[in-house]
C-alpha cells in the first residue's frame, strides 16, 4: 500500500461535555493546520530486580502522556474555537456578523481533537482520536510580511485508534487567513508604525500530573494561573520605548488583524489583542553593525484583564 502523506490529513474538533468523553452527539468542525505533533507517548519502565545474570526482566508501560503542538495562520473561520479553549470565556453579541469577545477564564471542559490520515491507511488506526485536550500555552507571532501565526501546544487524556470518524460530514467554515499587511499595532493607546515584529505567548500552567493507581491514563487537567508575556522589536528612532523600560513605565499594546471594514461580514473580519496592562523590562539596544538599530524589550502582562481577544466574523456560535 502507497505510504500516508500530510497532503491527505484531516483534522476535526469535536467540544466534549464531559472531560475525556466522546460528545454524545458528535458536531465536528474542520480545522485548518500547519502540520500537528505526535500523539500520545507512553515510556516503558525497567525492573531493577537483581536476576542473577546480567539480563533484565521485561520492562511495563508507563502512563500515558498526549501532547503535542499544532502551528496554524490564524484566519476568522477557524481561529475562534481555538481561541475559546486557549483563554476560556466567550461573551457574543450581534446579529450576522457576530462579535465574540473573548477573555481569561474557566477553560471549557475539554476537546476532542480528531485526526484523519487519509485512504491509504486502511482500518483501526486510519483514524486517532485524543480526549481530554486542553491547551497548555498558545504562541502568537506576528511578522512584518507573510502570515501572523499562533500555535497552540495541547494536552490532553487518551488516545483511541479507529476506522472511521465520529462525524462523517463535520463543518468546513472556510480558511482564509490574514497577513502581515493587514495587521495594526497601538502601543500605550497610540498607533506605532515602527514594529518590526511582535510576539506573546499565553501560558495556563495546567497540572499535568492527575494520574491514579489503576489508570494510566489523566483524569484531568485542571488550569492554574494565566502567565501572558512577550517580546516587541521595533526600529530605535527614538529613546520613548527604551525610556519606557528604565522607568517601569505601565503601558499597553493592541494589535489588530483586519480586513474590508473589519464589521464582521464575510470578507470583512477583524480580529483584536488586547495586552491593556504591561511593563517592559530593560534591556538596551546593541550594535551588529552598520546597519539600522533595532531595540528589542521583553514584556510581562498583569491585572484581571491580562489578555482579550475580540473576534469579528460571521459565525453566531465559536
Amino acid at each position: 500500500m502507497p505510504q500516508a502523506r500530510g497532503t491527505q490529513l484531516a483534522v476535526n474538533l469535536y467540544e466534549e461535555t464531559a472531560y475525556g468523553e466522546d460528545p454524545g452527539t458528535p458536531d465536528g468542525q474542520k480545522a485548518y493546520v500547519k502540520s500537528i505533533g505526535q500523539g500520545a507517548t507512553q515510556n516503558l519502565i525497567e525492573s531493577e530486580t537483581l536476576t542473577g545474570s546480567r539480563t533484565k526482566s521485561k520492562p511495563v508501560q508507563g502512563n500515558v502522556d498526549v501532547g503535542y503542538d499544532v502551528p496554524m495562520e490564524m484566519a476568522p473561520e477557524s481561529i475562534g474555537t481555538w481561541l475559546k479553549h486557549a483563554l476560556g470565556q466567550v461573551a457574543t453579541s450581534g446579529t450576522d456578523p457576530y462579535t465574540h469577545v473573548i477573555s481569561i477564564g474557566d477553560l471549557p471542559v475539554g476537546l476532542l481533537v480528531e485526526r484523519d490520515y487519509g485512504s491509504n491507511i486502511s482500518g483501526s488506526g486510519r483514524f486517532m482520536r485524543h480526549n481530554g485536550i486542553r491547551v497548555a500555552s498558545a504562541s502568537f507571532s506576528f511578522p512584518q510580511e507573510g502570515f501572523p501565526e499562533v500555535t497552540f501546544s495541547l494536552k490532553g487524556a487518551k488516545e483511541t485508534l479507529s476506522d472511521s470518524a465520529l462525524d462523517a460530514t463535520p463543518t468546513d467554515n472556510g480558511h482564509e487567513p490574514w497577513n502581515g499587511f493587514q495587521a495594526s499595532i497601538e502601543e500605550g493607546g497610540s498607533v506605532i508604525a515602527t514594529v518590526t515584529a511582535l510576539e506573546f505567548s499565553l501560558n495556563n500552567n495546567l497540572d499535568e500530573s492527575a494520574y491514579v493507581i489503576g489508570d494510566k491514563e489523566r483524569q484531568d487537567l485542571a488550569e492554574g494561573q494565566a502567565v501572558v508575556e512577550g517580546q516587541l522589536t521595533a526600529m530605535f528612532d527614538s529613546a520613548t520605548l527604551l525610556n519606557k523600560a528604565i522607568n517601569y513605565t505601565e503601558s499597553s499594546l493592541k494589535v489588530t488583524l483586519s480586513r474590508g471594514d473589519g464589521l464582521g461580514s464575510a470578507g470583512n473580519e477583524s480580529l483584536e489583542f488586547s495586552l491593556p496592562n504591561l511593563v517592559y523590562e530593560r534591556q538596551s539596544p546593541g550594535v551588529e553593525g552598520p546597519q539600522g538599530i533595532l531595540v528589542t524589550l521583553p514584556f510581562k502582562c498583569y491585572g484581571n484583564t491580562t489578555l482579550q481577544a475580540t473576534l469579528k466574523n460571521a459565525l453566531a456560535t465559536i
